[in-house]
């Protein structure tokens, strides 16, 4: 799945801005930048007392020292179009960060996979 992800956010951009998304934590200087990470993975359905599908549960966390509204609305967008389906009950309202000065987001995803 990390490589799917990677794809999906290869070169991604936001008014002309590219945005680093890692896995887990970030390690560069940019700004914005996204984590990402799994946070869970459940059986989905089965037929014949075999396991036909499951789901991947992901959180995408956003970070940006000013308005990410935009950012939010690119992830969400782009992650629609690669079959992920938001879950906004399991994401977090807005929320700042006193430490490090940044606003952060998470977003938290659902992905369907069949077992073949």
């Amino acid at each position: 799945m990390n490589e799917l992800i990677e794809t999906i956010f290869n070169n991604f951009k936001v008014d002309g801005v590219e945005i680093p998304v890692a896995f887990l934590k970030y390690e560069g200087h940019d700004e914005p930048y996204i984590t990402y990470q799994q946070t869970d993975i459940d059986n989905s359905y089965s037929g014949d007392d075999e396991l036909l599908g499951y789901v991947y549960y992901y959180d995408f966390d956003i970070y940006s020292k000013s308005d990410y509204t935009n950012i939010i609305r690119s992830v969400k967008q782009l992650l629609k179009e690669n079959d992920f389906e938001w879950q906004p009950s399991q994401s977090s309202s807005d929320m700042y960060e006193n430490d490090t000065g940044y606003y952060h987001k998470t977003l938290s995803f659902a992905y369907l996979k069949g077992v073949n």
